[in-house]
């Protein structure tokens, strides 16, 4: 059975069964067949009260299917649940939805309770009848929203109590709602002008071993890089295009805690992180993350290796997405000591959060090692791209282009 089974019956009840059995003996010394047929018609109802209530959800099923659907604040969507009955019909339910806040129930169906809203939608259900209930709401903010649980309150015949049907297993039905970007200045005043490997829109450098095509001749251009075979195809000199490289990537280092808690800027610091994720998937940079909550497995925290493109940026978006008050924290010189040893190091290493001795010495480490140190510096309503200012001798870790 999918579902956990509780009765909550008023005193009453009991009452009705002990005058039903009294009526029933005194219609026998009063010989009154209306007091026999009032207590047989009372007692049946009992009978059939808690036989119904002992079965009913036995071959109750809901379609607990796996649905994650995204969205940014202010969108709209829906909770679609179906449930199919092949048991005892269920009449004058009422099913009650707990969900969390980050989004709210549109039409005034929920109520507010602390982290929760709460949905009460009347819903009976015959037998061999299937329904699918739909819960409209829109996104509020950032954040990762799941119905943490699920009951069918079913009132008894005599309306002197109700029997509650809870389900019992996760519902794995949530909501992602995206961070929406914050403006970051000077980004582009880091796109690197070293020859790389990385593909990119400008560059002074070309990969002589990967051509892109053709175009017309100019006096400006090598007499070598002349296309023979087009140009007599074309029937005018034709030059070689070769793809544009750089040395490129961005590693972004998110640090969440502020003295032992999470900081109390962390939606501003999250949001300059997918404006930084939007800017390099838009400039083809290799983009990675790494964020300091706890995870199981061989990367002891949250780690997005580097990528491009729009399923990188779907992955890093759904990444900050997650990040609430409640992750459980892994200390940040941890993650940078990890990420120095164990991981493919990017050209620019980004710092973002605050920052300890410890963290500084293991960051010096990471620029001598070749990695540009660059650090994302949050304001009022915008944040700023600058080179990192080490703490530790009030000296500035320069560029190295």
């Amino acid at each position: 059975m999918e579902w956990k089974k509780y009765s909550i019956e008023d005193n009453y009840l009991s009452l009705t069964g002990v005058l039903a059995l009294f009526l029933f003996f005194a219609s026998f010394y009063f010989q009154s067949l209306i007091l026999f047929f009032t207590a047989v018609t009372i007692l049946i109802l009992i009978f059939a009260n808690s036989y119904y209530l002992k079965h009913i959800g036995e071959h109750l099923h809901f379609d607990n299917d796996s649905q994650k659907n995204r969205f940014f604040p202010e969108e709209k969507g829906e909770w679609m649940l179906l449930f199919v009955n092949k048991g005892l019909p269920i009449m004058k339910g009422s099913l009650r939805i707990y969900f969390d806040d980050i989004i709210t129930p549109m039409d005034g169906l929920g109520e507010k309770r602390l982290t929760q809203y709460e949905v009460n939608i009347p819903l009976s259900l015959s037998y061999n009848q299937q329904k699918t209930v739909k819960i409209p709401f829109t996104a509020r903010k950032r954040g990762v929203a799941k119905i943490r649980k699920m009951e069918w309150h079913i009132p008894h015949f005599f309306g002197i109590g109700e029997t509650v049907l809870e389900y019992k297993r996760l519902i794995i039905q949530e909501a992602l709602v995206y961070p929406l970007p914050t403006p970051v200045e000077n980004m582009s005043s880091f796109l690197s002008e070293r020859s790389g490997e990385t593909f990119v829109s400008h560059s002074l450098y070309e990969d002589y071993l990967s051509p892109s095509g053709t175009r017309d001749y100019v006096y400006s251009d090598s007499f070598n890089r002349i296309n023979w075979k087009a140009s007599a195809r074309m029937q005018t000199l034709q030059t070689k295009v070769f793809d544009l490289v750089a040395e490129t990537g961005w590693n972004l280092s998110i640090n969440i805690v502020d003295s032992h808690a999470i900081t109390n800027q962390i939606e501003q610091l999250i949001s300059s992180a997918a404006e930084l994720a939007y800017f390099s998937t838009k400039q083809n940079i290799p983009f990675s993350v790494c964020i300091n909550i706890r995870v199981a497995g061989a990367i002891p925290f949250y780690y997005i290796p580097a990528g491009t493109g729009k399923e990188q940026l779907q992955r890093v978006l759904e990444a900050l997405a997650i990040v609430d008050q409640h992750s459980s924290i892994f200390p940040y010189e941890k993650m940078l000591s990890f990420y120095d040893r164990h991981l493919s190091a990017q050209p620019f290493f980004i710092h973002g959060g605050k920052s300890t001795a410890r963290s500084e010495e293991i960051l010096n480490m990471i620029s001598k090692r070749g990695a540009t140190l660059l650090e994302l510096q949050l304001n009022e309503n915008k944040a700023v791209l600058k080179p990192k200012q080490s703490l530790m001798k009030g000296v500035m870790v320069h560029d190295k282009k």
